[in-house]
């Protein structure tokens, strides 16, 4: 792990140095965003590059274009949810922020243009590039005209919204090294499942563990709210009134009591490890080896936090 991330300076660099000389604005975001640290699925597509058995080297551009995609969406996210003060948004308004959206999403095809791969690979991976940010849009558009009431709705929406993202960020890297659609796959199944995994534990942590603006304080229906609209129990009938009357965010500890009744969070525990398992199916054709071990500790690192929320026996 520690010889994938010596290669982060390089990505930062790259990232850098595509940022035109003419809009310095921009350049100062992208050394806003990279002070501290690159995004954490920076990495995904070395890992995967390297576990297919190519030189994760040769994926520096690519994990370049990913960075500036998911900063594309983050940012979008930040200025369609205006849950977090300290984004962009709220720093150079909706119509620059807008604009700068387009420019990280002009940067994501740019890098990959830039790379030295071959032709074919390049208009592959853009392809792919495209394809994601088509998902995204459309789980991004389904998510806010509401149409995720059902557990099933959920994993719709989250399938577009959130898994397509990491699908394409490991597919990607394994494109770098290789042609074999089967080893694609593998890491692109790998990251798909990786995403459910993410998001789960994203709406359990934004309910159980965020002292900020909750997602029930913004009155958002999350898996956790889904499961206990969806189940069979007492208190059923008086979350539904609740949810019916738009008492979501006035209520929040007296939803979460209801949550805590009916044991949501060993569910979502459970609905994760059962993606994790998927996950960590899809890679074990591949041997051992640096990339494959960064990606088992990518997923299974995410349940730390998770564990900390779950009952004492």
């Amino acid at each position: 792990m520690d010889w994938l991330k010596s290669l982060y300076p390089e990505v930062r660099q790259v990232l850098i140095d595509a940022v035109p000389e003419y809009w310095p604005e921009l350049k100062q975001i992208v050394n806003v965003l990279l002070d501290e640290q690159l995004i954490p699925e920076a990495i995904l597509p070395l890992a995967s590059c390297d576990t297919v058995g190519g030189e994760a080297r040769r994926a520096i551009h690519v994990s370049a274009a990913l960075t500036t995609a998911a900063t594309s969406l983050r940012i979008l996210d930040d200025l369609e949810d205006k849950d977090r003060p300290e984004a962009l948004w709220n720093r150079v308004g909706p119509a620059r922020t807008w604009n700068y959206v387009a420019a990280f999403q002009s940067m994501t095809f740019s890098l990959v243009q830039q790379s030295l791969l071959e032709k074919e690979k390049i208009q592959k991976i853009i392809r792919t590039f495209t394809d994601m940010y088509m998902h995204m849009a459309y789980g991004q558009d389904r998510d806010i005209i509401g149409n995720t009431r059902t557990v099933e709705d959920y994993w719709t929406t989250v399938a577009d919204k959130i898994a397509q993202g990491y699908a394409a960020g490991c597919a990607v890297g394994a494109m770098v090294a290789t042609d074999n659609n089967d080893l694609i796959d593998a890491c692109r199944d790998f990251g798909f499942h990786l995403g459910y995994v993410i998001q789960i534990v994203n709406d359990t942590e934004s309910i159980w563990a965020n002292n900020g603006t909750t997602d029930l304080k913004q009155g958002k229906i999350t898996l956790p709210l889904i499961y206990g609209l969806t189940t069979k129990h007492p208190r059923h009938d008086e979350l539904v009134s609740l949810i019916r009357d738009g008492k979501i965010a006035s209520h929040e500890g007296l939803i979460k009591e209801i949550l805590d009744s009916v044991d949501t969070k060993s569910f979502l525990l459970w609905a994760a490890l059962k993606e994790r398992d998927q996950a960590l199916k899809a890679i074990s054709m591949f041997p051992d080896s640096e990339g494959r071990q960064v990606l088992e500790a990518y997923v299974t690192g995410l349940f730390g936090d998770v564990q900390l929320l779950m009952p004492k026996a």
